[in-house]
């Protein structure tokens, strides 16, 4: 057994304890910085978002992404849509998103009749602003040419009425000539995209509209659900006319502010809410009344006077996952039969 002697120790020993001092001292001092750097990292995320812009780590991905010729892609396509893009000479570059989380403010409606409440129809049309904006930079970042396939998801979250989220999602692809100063965004298949290119017209942007509807629910309302008798619910189509009316108003203005000649691939989707107005006394405020938010978005397209209107008629494939008919995105003089 060694007798360690009473006192400061040996020379060695002091200095391995001003080394193991000297170290903590250098893994504090590295702890700090990377607490700093954390910290403005975080500040600088903080005021991209705010202005409409991506996270600093995920504009550094992209640009690596970008200058790396053999960078492993991501998409959502199927193989035959990833076919019809090589065989093109276009390729796909991975996926691209944007979101937003938007908080609504303080909405208002009428007690004497219906009207639309425009502080959520903006809200959402502002969410959805924001996240196409971020996708779009995501493109552009890729060094990409546009978006097909785009998906968007509305969210309004249960544990708060004032909140929306909106996420798009779709696969960014590059093709033979330079990429435009402004990528184009569409949420149509890569087989329609090509049937379009085809045809002469080439997708500009995704255009959208949302109309928060308030539906104030009447006397008449009521006798007209307690009835024995078929009868039309007049009060709800005519809110439901519209809503959808206002915005498909709001889609022609941003078709229009893109100077698309059209947009196709339209989609038309509404939720409605159980809401009860507050502040009041009456009938009014006893009865159930509800919003109705509808959402209609498409694919501005627009014509290319250097590219003939006529083209080969698209085959259609039956799909045995679904049973629909589709486009297969190839002409009778491209098929070809293997033996």
């Amino acid at each position: 057994m060694r007798l360690w002697p009473f006192g400061r120790g040996t020379a060695e020993d002091e200095a391995a304890r001003q080394e193991s001092a000297l170290q903590r001292a250098e893994l504090q001092r590295l702890a700090a910085a990377n607490r700093e750097a954390e910290l403005a990292r975080q500040a600088e995320d903080l005021h991209a978002l705010s202005h409409g812009g991506i996270p600093v780590m995920a504009r550094k991905r992209l640009a690596e992404q970008a200058q790396d010729p053999l960078a492993i892609f991501t998409s959502d396509l199927s193989p035959s849509e990833l076919g019809l893009l090589r065989q093109h000479g276009y390729r796909a570059r991975g996926l691209v998103a944007g979101s937003a989380m938007y908080h609504v403010g303080q909405p208002y409606a009428s007690s004497v009749g219906d009207c639309e409440v425009t502080v959520l129809s903006r809200a959402y049309d502002n969410a959805m602003d924001l996240a196409v904006r971020r996708m779009e930079q995501e493109v552009q970042l890729l060094g990409a040419h546009g978006v097909v396939g785009v998906r968007v998801g509305l969210v309004r979250h249960e544990w708060t009425d004032q909140t929306i989220e909106v996420t798009v999602i779709g696969t960014a692809v590059e093709g033979p000539a330079p990429a435009p100063a402004r990528p184009w965004l569409c949420d149509l298949s890569v087989e329609e995209w090509w049937a379009l290119h085809r045809a002469g017209y080439d997708p500009v942007h995704l255009v959208w509209g949302h109309s928060a509807w308030f539906v104030l629910t009447t006397q008449g309302d009521e006798f007209a659900v307690r009835s024995w008798s078929n009868v039309e619910l007049g009060h709800w189509s005519q809110a439901l006319g519209q809503a959808r009316i206002r915005a498909m108003m709001e889609v022609k203005k941003r078709a229009q502010a893109v100077r698309a000649a059209g947009v196709v691939g339209v989609q038309v989707s509404h939720r409605l809410d159980e809401v009860r107005l507050s502040g009041g006394e009456g009938g009014v405020y006893e009865r159930e009344h509800h919003n109705l938010v509808m959402a209609v978005i498409g694919t501005a397209v627009r014509s290319d006077a250097s590219r003939p209107s006529q083209h080969r008629a698209a085959l259609m494939m039956l799909s045995l996952a679904d049973g629909r008919l589709a486009p297969a995105g190839v002409g009778k003089a491209d098929l070809s039969i293997e033996n």
